[in-house]
């Protein structure tokens, strides 16, 4: 695996809904936003099908039809394909879009290509409109590199041979003919005549050419839409960012390192001379200034640097940076807070945005930026107080073209409004690149010492704090940043005017959606056995933010101390490739609570004056089945909010095989997040004999329909189930309970209640085979009978599960007397394969392995 996861009608007011057409409408012309919405294809090919390359993707039916031959490759991605069709080779293309432009022909349509070529020794060919191919290509890739064709021209942008590109052709005959690279405008070519040049008939013939131009070309995704989209839908598709010009990039700001009467700027410039920022309170009075520096990164581009110092706190300051002969647009910023504030802050948190195809990437953030402008305002700079990025920002921390390709470019649409601060992850390593990149001196946890200056930083804004750790020097300086940890969260435990300690590092405590992270990388479980002991000390550490691992995960560590849990996230949804579920790369863990592989970012927004918070996970889904953002995971913490009620035990149910626990139901000022069940050999507590602790939910897995499944569903958190086997003999106990509610809080014990394990036997073993019956017939084609029995009254699940342990099926029986009972199971639309069924009770599950055959 590759590293750097009923309906309702809704009833307005006239005077509702002209107000909000007049807000929208006010938003749009503030932010001067354009709607990218992406029109729906008419054909779509990711070839990830070796047996059938030309399959489309479902839900559309135009066609390929192969000439000549093809070889199926790896795509730009683990888990992507691609194919490789070289000269005299080609695919024919039943488009279905109707005649457009008052013609007979097509005369407007969009063509997509994913591409690489191994060289540029000869021409390449992307398409020939010329049905019967005798005429000459219309899209060609010269013996130079360029693209284009004479009748149009060519682009100043050379190809560069086995590097992943996206090309976009972009034709309206009549008004114009754009050709996109990696979603920026690479040619707006001379313009053809209606039924001239670039016409459609009702087939085309894709990479063909009627003399041998059409060298080797590889392919991971082609597509066609009947209209030609627009330069903001194209850059909605992004690609996997090249840049097309020299310049692009210059003089764009990168803010960092925010304090409240100081901010860093920088940008990237081929300039050497004239460092400068102009800055004032008004856009139009940029009356004050500071110069700066700049180094050589790699050629041709310098970072130039400027610290503005002296500002006032919680004030929004206008600027512009200058260098060479040139000056950048007008940008805005604002100040952290002073003491004084009493009024909310919000962060914007990423990880993992690398990707050599930055489309996700570009996606996310500017996501983002538009879910804070719909949320809180279009100034966004008024309403957020930076970003804090928990690393993987490259592919290569070595290669100084990957940060402004794959970190600067995707995040231009904030990083001039709102600082940003990174951790290093693995794949910056620790670059020199990443540390000329990142101006952190001021933050630094050892700015005296050249070998760990920047690579531990902490930054107070308002109530909170927050630290960046690296974890990857753990071999040489673990120890040294453990020890700097301990003594910092022990200033910030008494330090009155801190509530909430944040984390940022790149490596996780451990995952479940990427189990072998938990052995290397950060060193032999660094962070699970040297850093979160440490935190575990105090109480003021709120969230532990992670990456690495390629989607969103939400747990909780339990701590000795009073108030003293803490959440660990896992952020790595950013843009990188998902971390897909598959056998023998997850693991289910207990104090992870809900794991998602989606593309994903959060908004974390702390009210100072009411010490709380709350932090929101907004997905996008994944490339499958995309989502425009939405809550997807939310949770919280108030200081003030009072502890759960104490619960009252209500004695034990005793089975056959088991002890059911019983208890009251919650009540607090919030609802139940996790029971702790003790028993023990007497009524204070001084053997625990068993320590258990059971959560409201475990969403863990995918379903049929790639949805999230939770293993705790059903589950009755009053009514907890424990093997009779774990209580030998005929002894006396008891078991005490304590409810954790949302808010992390915990009540006071129970009073320990007495009970006896005289006439309880362990039946596990040979009597539940006798639960669950082998299905019949086995194998079987369609359908199958599944025979069970229950020993007492329950909820009754059967989950089903591929070769691949995937959950394919959930079927509820829902509840049931003791009994026996047959499931009739239909497994008609599934392939043939080994499935496994399970069958869940209340205190018991037992599964079986059946065959289906074609």
């Amino acid at each position: 695996m590759a590293k750097c996861g009923s309906s309702s009608i809704l009833k307005f007011p006239i005077m509702a809904v002209i107000k909000s057409t007049f807000i929208i409408i006010v938003f749009l012309l503030l932010t001067n936003h354009t709607w990218a919405i992406i029109p729906e294809r008419n054909g779509w090919w990711k070839f990830d099908n070796s047996a059938n390359l030309v399959l489309s993707e479902p839900r559309y039916n135009a066609t390929l039809t192969l000439s000549g031959s093809h070889t199926p490759v790896s795509g730009p991605q683990t888990g992507n394909g691609a194919v490789l069709i070289g000269p005299g080779s080609y695919y024919k293309m039943k488009h279905l879009i109707s005649a457009n432009g008052n013609s007979s022909m097509v005369n407007e349509y969009t063509l997509q290509y994913d591409f690489k070529i191994p060289d540029y020794n000869n021409w390449h060919c992307f398409f020939q409109t010329n049905v019967n191919n005798t005429d000459d290509g219309d899209l060609f890739i010269n013996k130079s590199g360029n693209i284009g064709v004479a009748a149009v021209g060519y682009s100043g942008y050379t190809i560069i041979p086995n590097e992943w590109y996206r090309l976009v052709v972009s034709v309206k005959n009549g008004s114009f003919f754009n050709i996109y690279l990696d979603g920026k405008l690479l040619l707006s070519g001379n313009i053809q005549n209606i039924d001239q040049r670039f016409a459609l008939e009702n087939t085309l013939l894709v990479f063909a050419d009627n003399d041998s131009e059409d060298d080797y070309i590889y392919c991971s995704e082609l597509a066609v839409w009947g209209q030609a989209l627009t330069a903001e839908q194209v850059n909605e598709l992004g690609g996997f960012g090249h840049y097309t010009g020299p310049a692009m990039m210059t003089r764009i700001p990168f803010l960092q390192s925010p304090d409240t009467n100081s901010m860093t700027i920088s940008w990237h410039d081929i300039s050497s001379t004239g460092t400068k920022v102009e800055y004032g309170i008004n856009a139009n009075s940029l009356n004050n200034s500071t110069t700066g520096s700049n180094e050589l990164v790699s050629e041709p581009y310098r970072w130039h640097t400027v610290k503005l110092s002296g500002l006032d706190a919680n004030t929004r300051y206008f600027y512009r940076v200058l260098s060479g002969e040139g000056a950048s647009a007008v940008y805005s910023f604002k100040t952290l807070p002073g003491s004084a504030y009493k009024g909310k802050i919000r962060f914007l948190l990423f990880s993992d945005t690398h990707a050599s195809d930055t489309t996700m990437a570009g996606k996310i953030q500017r996501a983002a930026r538009d879910k804070i402008s719909e949320l809180y305002g279009p100034d966004i700079e008024n309403q957020v107080v930076g970003i804090l990025h928990s690393g993987d920002i490259v592919v290569s921390g070595n290669s100084p073209e990957h940060y402004t390709k794959q970190f600067f470019m995707p995040l231009s649409a904030m990083s001039s409004n709102l600082p940003t601060m990174v951790v290093a992850g693995n794949h910056e390593g620790e670059s020199p690149y990443f540390y000329s990149y990142m101006k952190l001196d001021a933050l630094s946890a050892f700015p005296q010492n050249p070998a760990l200056n920047e690579k531990i930083w902490n930054l107070k804004v308002g109530n909170s704090l927050f630290i960046g750790l690296n974890t990857n020097i753990t071999s040489t300086y673990g120890s040294t940043q453990a020890s700097w940890l301990d003594s910092r969260l022990k200033v910030a435990e008494t330090d009155t005017t801190i509530d909430f300690v944040y984390l940022f590092f790149h490596h996780p405590p451990f995952s479940e959606l990427w189990k072998a992270v938990n052995t290397f990388d950060a060193g032999s479980n660094y962070v699970r056995d040297v850093l979160i002991p440490v935190i575990k000390k105090y109480t003021k550490v709120q969230e532990l933010h992670y990456g690495h691992t390629h989607g969103f995960e939400r747990g909780t560590i339990t701590s000795a101390r009073t108030d003293g849990d803490f959440r660990i996230i896992c952020g790595g949804g950013g843009g990188g490739p998902l971390d897909p579920w598959a056998i023998g790369e997850n693991e289910d863990y207990n104090d992870i609570h809900i794991t998602i592989s989606n593309y994903c970012f959060q908004i974390l927004e702390i009210d100072i004056a009411d010490h709380s918070y709350r932090n929101t996970m907004y997905s996008l889904g994944t490339l499958n089945s995309p989502k425009n953002p939405q809550p997807l995971d939310s949770w919280y913490k108030k200081k003030a909010q009072t502890v759960p009620d104490t619960p009252v035990t209500e004695g034990i149910s005793p089975a056959t095989d088991f002890i059911q626990f019983n208890s009251s139901v919650y009540s607090g000022p919030d609802f139940i997040m996790s029971v702790r069940l003790q028993v023990i050999d007497s009524s204070n507590a001084s053997h625990v004999v068993i320590d258990t602790l059971v959560h409201w939910k475990n969403i863990y897995g995918v379903g049929a329909n790639n949805n999230p499944v939770d293993l705790n569903k059903g589950i009755d958190l009053y009514h907890l189930k424990l093997t009779a086997s774990l209580f030998p003999g005929n002894n006396a106990y008891f078991f005490r309970v304590r409810y954790r509610d949302q808010n992390l809080k915990w009540s006071n014990w129970s009073v320990a209640t007495s009970f006896k394990t005289t006439g309880i036997h362990d039946v596990r073993g040979s009597l539940y085979d006798k639960f669950l019956d082998q299905n019949y017939p086995n194998p079987f084609k369609d359908n199958t009978v599944i025979s069970y029995k229950i020993p007492e009254k329950g909820n009754i699940i059967f989950r089903v599960y591929n070769s691949e342990n995937r959950l394919v099926d959930e079927i509820d029986e829902g509840l049931k007397p003791a009994g026996t009972y047959q499931l009739n199971y239909n497994a008609g639309n599934k392939p043939a394969d080994t499935y496994i069924y399970k069958l869940i009770t209340g205190s018991f599950s037992t599964e079986k392995k059946m065959i289906k055959i074609k």
